[in-house]
């Protein structure tokens, strides 16, 4: 009989990573235990503590990971961007298409806050202010700058957060729209990018 070949750590790492995600979406966090999780990687269930501390660790880890990627995904998009209505329109772009790319841990990111602990939901709730600024940072200015008009700017930027987090709950690949007809018609939905100062008859 051929001898079985140990799975390398870095691998059994991310199936528990790619394990968890699953189930924590399909049925929620707090319906999911650890044994699902070992047995969708094939491990015993101690052997998870090689990789993990407790469960509630995993779900941090992840949610933390998908928001410290889409803070450096946006923030690098929007770098070195002078003009504020092409800044506004980049961070909605990037955002809608990584929301389409990542449902699932975004999914997970919007539902689950409530189940981290205290310390651990600060740290998370800091990196959605840090996404959140770069929306309004960006409307604060093209709005000064008389590129567009809002009613008040922080309740316009929760509209279009409220645009890119919502696509990963009703986008599916291969569906009628592929992702880059999504973000382009979900960006030209948001009213500032739809209608700018410029375009309106006075």
């Amino acid at each position: 009989m051929k001898k079985a070949v140990p799975r390398p750590q870095r691998d059994t790492a991310r199936a528990i990573y790619d394990a968890a995600v699953d189930l924590f979406h399909e049925q929620g966090y707090r319906a999911t235990n650890l044994r699902q999780i070992a047995d969708a990687v094939g491990v015993q269930v101690g052997s998870l503590y090689n990789y993990m501390s407790s469960k509630e660790r995993l779900l941090f880890e992840i949610m933390r990971g998908v928001m410290t990627d889409l803070v450096q995904g946006a923030t690098a998009e929007l770098d070195g961007v002078d003009d504020p209505l092409e800044r506004v329109h980049r961070f909605m772009d990037h955002s809608i298409r990584f929301h389409g790319h990542r449902q699932k841990e975004v999914f997970i990111g919007n539902t689950e806050l409530r189940s981290l602990s205290p310390a651990r939901r600060r740290a998370i709730v800091e990196l959605r202010d840090r996404y959140q600024a770069l929306l309004v940072d960006a409307l604060t200015d093209a709005a000064e700058a008389g590129q567009v008009a809002v009613a008040d700017v922080r309740v316009t930027a929760y509209a279009g957060l409220a645009i890119c987090s919502h696509a990963a709950t009703w986008y599916r690949e291969g569906g009628r729209l592929d992702l880059d007809e999504v973000a382009r018609c979900l960006a030209q939905s948001f009213a500032p990018l739809a209608r700018p100062v410029a375009d309106r008859v006075s």
